[in-house]
Order: C-alpha cells, then structure tokens, then sequence
C-alpha cells in the first residue's frame, strides 16, 4: 500500500521563490502537488496564503480576489487565507505559518497521512516538522534549490527540489 500523502502549500513563500528562480510565480497549487506526490495517493492538498487588503492597492487586491475565487472553485484543493498587516510601508502575513503548522501536528496525530510535502522556505515550521517526524511521519521539503532554507532542510526527511524542467509543468 502506498503512503498517503498531504500537502501544504505555504502560497506567498513558493509564489516568490518560484518568481526569482524561475521568472515567473504563477503556478497550478494542484498541478505541484500531483508532481510531488507522484504515483502516492493525496489525501489533502492545502493553500496557505494571507489576504491581500484593499489598502495595499486596487490592482493587486483585485488579482489576488480574482486567483483566490479560481482556487476556491478547484477540487481538492483546500485554501485558507490569513490577514496581512503592516509595519510603516512593510506588509507582513499573519497566522499562516500558525496555521500550516497546526495543520501539519494536528493531521498528523489524528493519523490522517503519512508523508507530509511541505512546500517552503520558511523556518519558522522547524518546529513542526521536528514534532511531525517525532510522530514518525516523513516530512519532504519541496523548493527550487537556491531559495531553500537550510533549517527546513536540515530537519526535514527529504529535500525535493522543484527545478525549471518540474515547474514548466505546473507553471501557468
């Protein structure tokens, strides 16, 4: 029997690592899962990414309403929105590291998948990942190379990384 396999797309983090890598940030969430996952049964796919507020300007609340509406009609595909707030002209999300994380413990003490993909460079989820390998989950950390972190690699069972040949599949 193959592994079950969940996904948790940290939305902003691979947006940004794939624009500087690759040029470009637009990507298929469900497209990347099914790559990583490969022949392994997916049993969740989740979407993390804070909401883009009216204030931070028209064009680019209006775009990320636009994409969050596709997302949310896509099967399979579960996409929660944190807030973003700002610090003088900095915007900064707020609770979704929180929440991929809780996800992450939570799913996997409830015993709802095997191996976690984990698609970020933030080590912020360092602590997760070390809580869900102690469960004895295997957790894969998917990144273009060069916007990895080396904690999350570090701490992570795998390291896959997403190079330009595997993002000309999910790119859009």
């Amino acid at each position: 029997m193959s592994d079950r396999v969940a996904v948790f797309i940290d939305g902003s983090n691979a947006y940004h690592a794939f624009k500087a890598s690759f040029g470009s940030g637009k990507y298929s969430p469900l497209k990347l899962a099914r790559e990583l996952a490969g022949p392994r049964p997916i049993v969740r796919v989740g979407f993390y990414i804070g909401a883009v507020r009216q204030e931070m300007g028209s064009d680019l609340y209006a775009q990320q309403q636009r994409f969050l509406a596709h997302l949310k009609q896509v099967p399979d595909l579960d996409v929660w929105t944190g807030r973003m707030t700002h610090t003088g002209q900095q915007w900064y999300e707020k609770g979704v590291d929180v929440k991929i994380a809780t996800d992450l413990v939570a799913m996997a003490y409830a015993g709802k998948y095997d191996v976690a993909i984990l698609v970020s460079g933030d080590s912020d989820l360092v602590p997760a990942v070390r809580e869900v390998r102690f469960l004895g989950r295997v957790v894969e950390n998917a990144m273009p190379s060069g916007r990895k972190s080396w904690h999350l690699f570090q701490e992570s069972s795998k390291f896959v990384a997403i190079d330009a040949e595997l993002f000309s599949r999910i790119g859009v």
